[in-house]
């Protein structure tokens, strides 16, 4: 694997800014953004583009060729690099505070920053955002985690659950 020089702030909030109000014209929600330019060879664009009740490889081809024309007027990026745009999938990270609410009732999977309640991983269903704290029901309990001692928290998939139905 290729080491990756630091990509640079200011080209990733330029990205934002310009990439950001053209997705949500197309009805898509900018989940992330990942810009990597490597020492050698081409860097990557990746978006992770959704909306609500989903979004189609239809859709994410069109944004695929919107922003890829946008970025070539603008020539935001350095050098050569691949535009890649795709869904969050099923086990999407949950960015921001407005995540907490959309996905209330779904099973997640939170980690903390430091042991909360004995541990920092922690698995249950998402209650929502109340007060600056992530509620989430772990078996009969109701755990509140401050939003900022969370480190990386996604939607999780009940393999059990879904075997079952399948």
């Amino acid at each position: 694997m290729q080491e990756e020089k630091k990509p640079k702030p200011a080209i990733i909030s330029r990205l934002e800014e310009l990439i950001r109000p053209l997705v949500e014209s197309q009805g898509g929600d900018l989940v992330e953004l990942q810009y990597g330019q490597p020492k050698r060879g081409r860097g990557f664009l990746r978006l992770f583009v959704d909306r609500p009740g989903g979004i189609s490889i239809e859709e994410l081809a069109r944004i695929n060729r919107i922003v890829g024309g946008l970025l070539e007027v603008h020539d935001v990026i350095p050098g050569s690099y691949n535009l890649e745009v795709s869904s969050p999938g099923l086990t999407r990270a949950l960015k921001k505070p407005e995540d907490y609410q959309r996905y209330a009732g779904r099973l997640v999977r939170v980690t903390t920053r430091a042991p909360w309640e004995g541990r920092q991983v922690h698995s249950g269903i998402l209650q929502g955002l109340k007060d600056g704290q992530v509620c989430l029901e772990e078996g009969e309990s109701l755990l509140r985690i401050p939003l900022d001692e969370i480190a990386r928290a996604r939607l999780d998939v009940d393999l059990k659950k879904l075997s079952k139905e399948g």
